[in-house]
């Protein structure tokens, strides 16, 4: 009794063949499931599943060709059949899982309990025919044109899938030859030896001696096209990992900077704060520093809150920020140091100039409508300012400014009550 699909071919011709064979599905099966791996492909798993599943299927036929001759003869039955039924119910796996996956690929779809029929029916006639038929030749033609029916209907499933890249068409295109020449293969198997087990059980078919040949080549294509759409898969899943990751960092670096700029501002005015104050006092400590500073304050704000309410002093403190920026230069660094109190740096400016520009802003401050004022009002700010040389000179000009700002203060409340 011989194991091959052509009985008339020599046991050593297919055992060097089917062995041959299974090396090269062991190595597909590895293959697979390495990838399997690098993303959760549901395919990959069908896929490497049904490599293993043939892997073992052949195997059983190589242990029963190489045990066949060293068992005597009244026994060859009781070892041919139950191993063909392991080799048929195996291959029949393969076949599923070939479906499976090639559905997996093309849809997402799943492995359902209601798609086992597809493997159940084919296993109950894999496991049955080996011990029913009385000659186990007839078995051959049947296997086949089932085999074939399973690589028809995995080629059919992949008929749903778009590439999505060159790699993938590729690779796809690879997969559907492969199992059109499966197709091919096992329904020729099926017709020709059907052919000659009713007519000529004798006749010697030579190109059939080769037929695991054939097979072995056809299904390493197949193999090639599946590794090729694993890695494609698993390049794009990088790929997209690495966008996500890039978009992730980018969304971080924005709220980092939106931090850094919310713990630096002031979140009334937008001014900036005095953490912001000590930063650049840090950063001027060591280079040159040179130019003038001025300590304003607003009078009367705890008046205006206590008539009026805070939102008419918050709303005189956004006024003194706008009017500030609005008559400084945009590199010219306004600080809101806390309460009515701030500070601004001209830095290579001098006292002269910001005279100029502050009494502009006195002039912005009038006849301004706050909340829950129904006069117009007219805010009053008290400066002083000191021109400073060196990053040395500057706390000591700081100093000097807000000394000349509290005698401002106190001539202008004097002039108010003189008014």
């Amino acid at each position: 009794m011989d194991f091959a699909p052509d009985p008339t071919a020599s046991p050593e011709t297919s055992l060097v063949v089917t062995t041959f064979q299974t090396a090269g599905t062991l190595l597909i099966a590895l293959l697979l499931r390495l990838l399997t791996r690098g993303i959760p492909g549901r395919f990959l798993s069908a896929w490497s599943a049904a490599w293993a599943a043939l892997a073992v299927a052949l195997v059983v036929l190589n242990l029963a060709s190489v045990l066949a001759p060293q068992v005597p003869e009244h026994l060859v039955g009781w070892l041919a059949r139950p191993a063909l039924a392991g080799y048929c119910v195996c291959e029949y796996l393969f076949g599923f899982y070939l479906w499976a996956g090639c559905r997996a690929y093309a849809t997402g779809a799943v492995v359902r309990r209601a798609d086992w029929w597809l493997f159940a029916l084919p296993a109950a006639f894999g496991v049955a025919a080996p011990a029913l038929l009385p000659d186990l030749d007839a078995l051959f033609p049947l296997h086949a044109a089932v085999f074939a029916g399973f690589c028809l209907i995995a080629l059919l499933a992949t008929a749903r899938a778009h590439p999505e890249t060159r790699q993938t068409a590729v690779g796809l295109r690879l997969v559907q030859f492969a199992l059109a020449g499966l197709v091919l293969l096992f329904g020729h198997y099926a017709v020709v030896l059907g052919w000659r087990f009713a007519t000529d059980p004798g006749r010697d078919l030579e190109y059939m001696h080769y037929s695991a040949l054939y097979d072995a080549l056809v299904e390493t294509l197949l193999g090639f096209g599946m590794v090729v759409l694993g890695t494609d898969s698993v390049r794009r899943t990088l790929e997209a990992a690495n966008r996500e990751l890039a978009e992730t960092n980018r969304r971080l670096a924005e709220v980092s900077d939106q931090l850094a700029i919310a713990a630096r501002t002031d979140p009334l005015t937008g001014l900036l704060n005095r953490r912001a104050y000590d930063a650049m006092r840090a950063d001027r400590a060591a280079g040159p520093f040179a130019g003038s500073v001025t300590v304003i304050d607003l009078n009367h704000l705890k008046r205006l809150n206590d008539e009026h309410g805070h939102p008419a002093g918050d709303a005189a403190i956004q006024f003194v920020a706008r009017a500030l920026r609005g008559h400084f230069r945009i590199t010219d660094p306004v600080f809101r140091m806390g309460g009515d109190e701030f500070l601004v740096v001209m830095e290579g400016g001098r006292s002269a100039e910001l005279a100029g520009r502050l009494e502009a802003v006195d002039v912005a401050l009038r006849g301004l409508r706050l909340p829950g004022v129904a006069a117009p009002t007219d805010l009053v700010l008290a400066w002083g300012m000191a021109d400073f040389e060196t990053a040395d000179g500057f706390e000591p000009a700081v100093a000097r400014a807000d000394q000349e700002m509290y005698a401002c203060k106190t001539r202008r409340k004097a002039a108010a009550l003189q008014t």
